[in-house]
């Protein structure tokens, strides 16, 4: 079973940051040139600075600034070992929710001990920096965000508790979500807790990368010590966990833009394994496609639909799967694999018809992600993009039955929002 543990985090002092909320930021993977000029010009100690260090000159310089914000006590250490506990509260569909997080230290383990499981497959390209800004910063900065499915609620009970506790830092985010933090490190709250941490695997909801890129900083570390006990801080990683019941938990989905040329007559391609309807032309923008896909998926038929932008100039149509389409999967396609849009899509669609394949994926370049519908109506209106796909958030449970199958869904098959803020508390090795 998985080791989670409280740690001696650094946090940022209240007597240098008297807004906390102007230091809090999302991790690297969703911050764009605007946004970041926008994040560090709210607080000359913002978390940015160091998160989306991609160069080895931004890094080396992010190691630096770290170093001073520590030297400076701009950043502090935590008197002893903690858990630290951070409520979100958000707007979500115009009314407020609320999301529990519990930040730890979880020991790394291989993929295949079946103690933390993975559901997406990762790309080279993230995981060499994210390696190379944790072996220089010595520390990690943003957290990996984790799911546990707390199946006897003991967690639950246990993090309703520290809930009552005195917060230590409040304040509102770039987005204007209200983050909430409390420290747990009474000795018996912290056994309990690490106990009922123990009785489950986990699963990655997102930071694979992450994940990947802090095994590989500690197989390096372990090749080049003489001696290595197992203990080191190297051998943990810096996460954020929050139970599968949570009601703050919200599943979004990862819509796709294909920039490779669609083939000739795509949908009447497309139609030899959907059933094909035409929604309306894309000018009328997104929100009769979303119906025509919630109308399908509401009906409880056991139909994927699929939203398709572009396949022919300025129309939209809904591909929704039938016997065909299945009959089309290959017969070593998952079991999980089979009820899951993204991968329909992959293996019915994109690979056969517009020759992407998994090494396309891989590379980034045909297909590009984005979380909202209106972005994959403006891509192809402007070319940006030849055709677009619209696609729904995967349930929970098959996401853990995927990861449980031990395979892991396509890249980007998933989005757990709002994403957990990087800031709150960071994990140092020294």
């Amino acid at each position: 079973m998985p080791d989670l543990q409280p740690f001696a985090g650094l946090r940022y002092n209240p007597a240098r940051v008297s807004d906390w909320g102007s230091v809090l930021a999302p991790p690297y993977d969703v911050i764009d040139d605007a946004q970041r000029r926008n994040l560090i010009a709210r607080s000359p100690y913002q978390i940015t600075r160091v998160e989306t260090a991609g160069t080895d000159a931004e890094i080396a310089e992010a190691s630096t600034l770290l170093r001073n914000w520590r030297d400076d006590g701009v950043l502090e250490r935590e008197p002893r070992p903690a858990y630290y506990l951070l409520e979100q509260r958000f707007d979500h569909g115009g009314r407020e929710r609320t999301r529990h997080c519990l930040f730890l230290r979880a020991r790394l383990v291989p993929w295949a001990a079946g103690e933390i499981l993975p559901h997406e497959w990762t790309m080279a390209g993230p995981k060499k920096i994210r390696t190379a800004l944790r072996r220089a910063t010595q520390m990690d900065i943003s957290p990996l965000f984790a799911l546990a499915q707390d199946s006897d609620r003991g967690l639950g009970a246990l993090l309703d508790e520290a809930g009552q506790l005195e917060p230590v830092a409040s304040g509102s985010d770039h987005s204007g979500d209200h983050q909430v933090l409390r420290v747990v490190d009474q000795p018996d709250a912290v056994e309990a807790l690490r106990a009922a941490l123990a009785r489950e695997p986990i699963y990655i909801a997102d930071g694979h990368h992450r994940y990947e890129s802090a095994l590989a900083d500690r197989d390096r570390a372990t090749a080049k010590s003489s001696s290595w006990s197992g203990d080191e801080p190297e051998n943990f990683v810096l996460m954020g966990l929050v139970r599968a019941a949570d009601p703050g938990l919200i599943v979004g989905p990862t819509h796709r833009l294909l920039h490779v040329d669609p083939p000739l007559n795509a949908v009447a391609a497309a139609r030899e394994r959907f059933d094909v309807r035409d929604v309306g032309p894309v000018s009328d923008g997104p929100t009769r496609l979303l119906h025509a896909m919630a109308e399908i998926t509401d009906a409880g038929s056991g139909a994927l639909a699929i939203g398709a932008v572009g396949l022919e100039p300025n129309r939209c149509h809904l591909l929704v799967t039938t016997d065909t389409t299945r009959a089309h999967l290959a017969h070593s396609l998952p079991t999980a694999w089979r009820k899951l849009d993204i991968s329909v899509l992959q293996t019915a669609l994109l690979q056969p018809l517009f020759g992407v394949d998994d090494d396309a994926l891989r590379d980034g370049q045909a297909v590009t992600y984005t979380h909202k519908a209106k972005a994959v109506f403006a891509a192809v209106s402007s070319r940006e993009a030849h055709c677009g796909f619209l696609l729904n958030p995967p349930p929970l449970d098959q996401i853990f039955a995927t990861a449980r199958s031990g395979d892991r869904m396509p890249q980007k098959s998933t989005y757990f929002k709002p994403k957990l803020p990087t800031g709150t508390v960071l994990y140092a090795f020294d």
